[in-house]
């Protein structure tokens, strides 16, 4: 099973710039959230804002239904991304895609790099600047052997998870 570590405590770059910590493979630079609120565990619970602090299983990517297989092959074409080599983070307390922050619905979180040509967006994933360090990162989870994650009543299967730390405190949020 394969642990990992990103802290919002230990940014750089202006804070545009976290470290994903892949115990036993390297440390890699990846972001999470749009601007104005990228790495900022203050306002996860904002739409498109950083992933929420707590811990993640990584899990494959849901491929979703035949129709949205289809988009999503038609939009990988066009702007060349690879949504099939992504995963998904699993919150541990809801066990699923979605979760409730502040009241607030968030979900969809992925582990993925940006596009071929350094562009993309972060919603509250976890994205890495880098295409080589993701594809590095996702050799090592798929050489793992699939752990079931305890306490999971669907059986689900990881390869390990993620510690996503920091300190919280949405009321300093500085909406802007």
């Amino acid at each position: 099973m394969q642990i990992m570590r990103m802290s919002y405590n230990d940014l750089t770059n202006g804070g545009g710039e976290a470290k994903l910590h892949v115990y036993g493979v390297g440390t890699f630079p990846v972001f999470s959230g749009q601007k104005p609120y990228t790495n900022d565990p203050n306002c996860t619970y904002l739409p498109n804002s950083g992933i929420p602090v707590g811990r993640y299983w990584i899990v494959d990517r849901p491929e979703g239904s035949l129709a949205n297989q289809l988009r999503g092959r038609v939009i990988d074409a066009w702007n060349g991304s690879n949504h099939s080599e992504w995963f998904a983070l699993f919150n541990s307390h809801t066990m699923s895609d979605h979760m409730l922050v502040n009241g607030v619905s968030r979900g969809s979180f992925r582990l993925h790099p940006l596009r071929p040509d350094g562009s993309g967006i972060s919603e509250g994933c976890i994205t890495f600047f880098r295409r080589s360090d993701f594809y590095t990162v996702r050799h090592s989870l798929l050489r793992r052997q699939k752990v079931r994650v305890p306490g999971s009543r669907s059986g689900l299967m990881a390869y390990g998870y993620i510690d996503v730390q920091g300190d919280s405190n949405f009321a300093n949020c500085k909406i802007r």
